[in-house]
């Protein structure tokens, strides 16, 4: 990879660690389902040139739109407002990865070598250990709440493998388009106090939704896919292994969260069990650059 374009990756691996740090912000400014609205509505806003009818594939788009969207961030958010400690949050939300492997075998009757297996049953251990992180012990809902955000996006990831012939941006537009009208319903019904911060939103809060519209969205997601058509996918899938890494080192400095052994340990185990579930494959075949669908099919951090 030339020097520019892994500086490129490098930059997205940093946006998109950075985003936990803004949503966190964003959650605690917003209720978390209508901090869901602001951004996809931001989304909706700037991608609607992208937004076109696709017959014959509206009925798998307009589910992924709503898995990978509204479900899944709305959950997220939901366990991040909970979760006194973002640096497990980072960590837990990684689980996407394993989870769709495992619904992969059960739904689609895919086979899992015994390397992916051993990368699934690492990234549960580490889970299970940062469970018994008392950061994390202390909040169960949250992490239950990420968890469950995870799955989601899990079958959401498995639905984008056998979508073709849909842009990023497109399917950026219509996940957008749906999910934003659905958060706001949703929120009216379920939350309160959504317009107090709305009616007089402070500098900070405008830009946890403009960073993770714009930038985690549109330049993280849009640069990413650019970088896949052009390079093998395990010559940028590792870069994808940094966004977790780096939310800890951010949750450390900027929140001042406490850095046990526990959670370093969770750090270093799922993000192994990470990189053998997406890596293996590319190490095995060397298999020549192919376009993909969507960035979030191959190792992007699922909670950017």
């Amino acid at each position: 990879m030339k020097p520019l374009h892994s500086a490129m990756a490098l930059g997205i691996a940093l946006i998109w660690g950075f985003t936990f740090v803004s949503a966190k912000v964003g959650v605690t400014h917003f209720p978390p389902i209508f901090f869901t609205f602001l951004r996809f509505g931001t989304v909706a806003v700037l991608l609607l040139p992208w937004l076109k009818i696709m017959p014959g594939r509206m009925r798998p788009v307009l589910i992924i739109a709503l898995l990978a969207g509204v479900v899944h961030f709305a959950l997220l958010y939901s366990g991040m407002a909970i979760s006194t400690n973002l640096s497990s949050v980072a960590v837990l939300i990684q689980m996407g990865a394993p989870f769709s492997v495992i619904v992969a075998y059960f739904w689609l009757k895919e086979t899992v070598g015994w390397a992916r297996v051993a990368g699934i049953a690492l990234s549960f251990v580490g889970v299970l250990l940062l469970g018994f992180d008392p950061a994390v012990f202390s909040q169960p809902l949250g992490a239950l709440l990420v968890i469950a955000g995870a799955f989601s996006m899990s079958f959401a990831m498995l639905m984008m493998r056998r979508l073709r012939n849909v842009g990023v941006l497109q399917l950026q537009a219509w996940i957008a388009i749906v999910s934003a009208p659905t958060a706001f319903i949703a929120s009216m019904i379920f939350e309160t106090g959504q317009f107090r911060e709305f009616a007089d939103p402070s500098w900070i809060a405008i830009g946890a939704v403009l960073y993770t519209a714009i930038a985690t969205s549109i330049v993280g997601h849009g640069g990413w896919y650019w970088l896949l058509q052009r390079y093998k996918v395990s010559q940028v899938t590792g870069f994808g292994l940094l966004p977790p890494v780096l939310a800890v080192v951010f949750g450390v400095a900027i929140f001042g969260e406490p850095l046990t052994w526990k959670l370093i340990a969770a750090v270093v185990l799922v993000t192994s069990g990470l990189a053998i579930i997406t890596l293996w494959r590319e190490r095995k075949k060397d298999e020549p650059a192919v376009p993909l669908l969507n960035p979030l099919e191959k190792a992007a951090p699922a909670g950017e």
